[in-house]
């Protein structure tokens, strides 16, 4: 993957009028949204109830972490596969950079408590390890705006520079877990399948037990096609009920074979998109 260069915009936005996002501004979704979307749409900070915007159609697309290098798959990938129609229409692979964000008035060495997302401390608690051990971590979605609210000396976040900028905070350290060990992956959902580009992936929603999965696994093997990426997923029911995000190369309208697998019972797909890496 040559993630160095970042995919460039969507290019048909045929019918998006309005992107909702994962909120409040100055989270990383947000960041991914810009790139994604770069005029003529307006984009809509969600910090709870986008799925459900999404499935009333009160937003024309959204744009969703769905996993990365250093976690895997992220709690929104599950809302995603909840969700009864879904269409993805691209993906969105991005280095992330982190910043450590606080007040004007704050220093490294004021900083009592460092806090962000649960998938963003993770990704830079190594970090945190060696240059800040004695720090207390706190879970908090949005914790760029909430620095911002508190103006406290000693609350600092981990985050996109785009949140210090928005908030009018600074960048205590810059570049923090930036390389490819530490990329995300966005989907963006919207309603109508893009046209096959020749560099496509599909991703299949499968519900099934051991048996089923062993089945389509096999079944794609005998019809040439070429297997990505598989994660699984808990359903939330039975030991042996399993559910998996399949990836394979090419595109439903392309590839005929992707069209009769996705017959199978317990299996759909949940889009073909281009393939950016």
């Amino acid at each position: 993957m040559d993630a160095t260069i970042e995919p460039p915009a969507i290019a048909d936005i045929t019918g998006i009028e309005t992107v909702g996002y994962i909120g409040p501004e100055g989270t990383w979704t947000h960041q991914a949204a810009l790139d994604l979307f770069r005029g003529g749409v307006r984009l809509l900070p969600f910090t709870e109830g986008l799925f459900e915007a999404y499935a009333a159609g009160a937003v024309d697309a959204i744009c969703v972490p769905v996993t990365t290098s250093l976690v895997g798959a992220t709690p929104y990938l599950d809302n995603v596969l909840a969700l009864g129609d879904v269409k993805i229409i691209a993906e969105y692979p991005k280095i992330l950079s982190y910043s450590l964000i606080a007040g004007k008035e704050a220093t490294f060495a004021s900083i009592r408590t460092v806090m962000g997302h649960s998938v963003a401390l993770d990704e830079v608690g190594a970090w945190i390890d060696a240059n800040m051990p004695n720090v207390e971590r706190e879970v908090r979605a949005g914790a760029t705006a909430y620095v911002a609210e508190q103006n406290s000396p000693l609350l600092a976040a981990f985050g996109p520079g785009l949140g210090a900028r928005l908030f009018d905070l600074k960048e205590l350290r810059t570049g923090i877990e930036e390389g490819l060990h530490n990329v995300t992956r966005w989907w963006v959902l919207a309603r109508a399948t893009p046209a096959p580009t020749g560099h496509d992936r599909t991703t299949l929603h499968l519900r099934a037990d051991e048996g089923a999965l062993h089945a389509i696994l096999a079944a794609l093997v005998r019809e040439g096609l070429t297997l990505l990426n598989i994660y699984e997923r808990p359903t939330g029911e039975r030991l042996d009920a399993h559910q998996y995000v399949i990836d394979v190369e090419g595109h439903v309208v392309s590839h005929p074979a992707i069209a009769r697998l996705a017959s199978a019972e317990g299996l759909r797909v949940l889009g073909s998109y281009p393939r950016r890496y």
